[in-house]
């Protein structure tokens, strides 16, 4: 069965049901063998005589692929490739051409595939060949728009979760502390480094109604947005669990009952809690957290680790204080497991016993010493970024 065009001049594509193919050839006999093979493998088929002619015709209706001669009596091969690749007005320049060659040199040809022809089919035309190659060109096309769609798709939602990161960002950036507390007598100082723009580390203080300072120190699950939603709740709940006095144990009680009531044992936190009055007594309490370092005026470095469940498993969980003494010239450190999470220069992951053995070795004075520590870990890494958020506070008796 044939198809029949309008006029040589203005192809139509109206009522086409399988792909849309313009052939292009001023060879009167040739267009039409070329329309009989197209049509009986169930392509819909329209003929252009010139080069001007099939633009003209792909500016009105696009077709799916271009069956195109080399040689057309107006204007080169190359030349109709060149202008449907650069030419806006025509809105396809993504339009598969298949060039039909006869005489043209390599180096025509290679022309014309740096004007974009997508494939050659030598003359005289194998129906086998050329049908096959109509129909990769076509797939390819078609893979080709699918992957175009998820990229844009993707860059859709890569900016929109990039939107998210920074109203996350924003949001942690409110609830982070950003004055340390004026205690007479100590320097504290605090590291905070996000694995991305928003970290599952937070932290805080709060003073005491008899000159001590209560820290706080918390490392929910995940990163990004999520994961400014749980500290935005730690936040609170330890910032509401600590308005009226209360041991450090009892805070992490009152986090919680509140932490499970709302997520039933769904999620889970480690937290760590220490109270700290103006002679130096301490107490603490651990929830699953690394432990409380304490390096002495002698350099010893000591761990009070009465460590219990993590926040969130239960709904009545109960914690015990350890007491100590921070004698002046001894310091105190409280850190997320983000300040060992690196790989060894072996490539093997750091263990927690990195931390006492930095803390040791550091030094530092007007509030470097905690620079020190972690100056100190990332020297016997692989040199790369630490696997996990960083927070640590240091208080530092003068």
């Amino acid at each position: 069965m044939f198809k029949e065009t309008n006029t040589p001049d203005e192809p139509d594509f109206s009522g086409a049901g399988g792909a849309c193919i313009l052939v292009v050839d001023d060879d009167a006999l040739q267009s039409h063998l070329l329309q009989h093979i197209l049509t009986g493998a169930g392509f819909d088929v329209a003929i252009a005589r010139e080069g001007k002619a099939a633009l003209e015709s792909i500016a009105k209706n696009p077709p799916d692929l271009l069956v195109l001669d080399f040689d057309l009596p107006d204007m080169s091969g190359e030349e109709v490739c060149m202008k449907i690749r650069k030419d806006p007005a025509l809105g396809i320049n993504e339009l598969p051409v298949l060039m039909l060659t006869a005489h043209a040199t390599e180096a025509d040809e290679i022309a014309c595939w740096d004007a974009g022809a997508n494939d050659f089919v030598s003359k005289p035309v194998s129906r086998s060949v050329l049908v096959a190659r109509i129909k990769t060109q076509l797939k390819l096309h078609t893979l080709s728009t699918e992957l175009r769609a998820q990229n844009e798709e993707l860059s859709r939602w890569r900016d929109e979760r990039e939107a998210d990161l920074e109203a996350a960002r924003a949001t942690q950036e409110v609830i982070l502390p950003t004055e340390v507390p004026d205690m007479e007598g100590w320097r504290i100082s605090t590291i905070y480094t996000p694995v991305i723009q928003v970290g599952g580390d937070i932290f805080g203080w709060r003073p005491g109604p008899d000159g001590s300072w209560m820290f706080w120190l918390a490392d929910a699950t995940g990163h990004g947005a999520s994961a400014a939603l749980f500290t935005t709740l730690a936040a609170l709940l330890f910032n509401s669990g600590s308005q009226s006095p209360v041991s450090p144990g009892a805070l992490l009680e009152r986090v919680n009952a509140r932490f499970y009531s709302v997520f039933a044992g769904h999620s889970i936190m480690s937290a760590c809690c220490l109270v700290i009055h103006p002679d130096g007594r301490a107490r603490f309490a651990n929830a699953g957290h690394p432990p409380l370092l304490i390096r002495r005026k002698d350099g010893r470095v000591v761990s009070i680790d009465e460590r219990e469940t993590m926040l969130g498993i239960h709904k009545h969980l109960s914690f015990v204080d350890a007491e100590t003494v921070i004698a002046p010239g001894e310091s105190a450190l409280l850190y997320t497991d983000g300040l060992y999470s690196f790989l060894d220069q072996k490539g093997n992951r750091m263990e927690q016993g990195a931390v006492p053995v930095a803390f040791a070795a550091s030094t530092g004075e007007d509030g470097q010493l905690l620079d020190s520590i972690a100056s100190h870990i990332k020297a016997v890494s692989d040199g790369n970024p630490s696997l996990d958020d960083v927070a640590a506070i240091l208080i530092d008796r003068q």
